[in-house]
């Protein structure tokens, strides 16, 4: 599953306010969302350390390894 950030809030089969962060695990509504411009894909990103494997904190309180 990918997941993707609201541009814009809507409503139908899946609901999600502006700025909305989720998973949609079906790929046809993902694609119409896409093309009509309401949702963008998230790419995951990994932080690359030197060394060993390092435990970083977020400024949000979580973490990352």
């Amino acid at each position: 599953m990918m997941k993707y950030r609201a541009l814009i809030s809507f409503s139908g089969n899946i609901t999600m306010a502006m700025g909305e962060v989720r998973e949609i695990d079906n790929k046809g509504i993902a694609n119409d969302l896409l093309n009509a411009g309401y949702i963008e894909e998230l790419k995951e990103t990994k932080i690359k350390t030197k060394g060993t494997n390092k435990t970083i904190k977020s400024k949000r309180g979580g973490i990352k390894k």
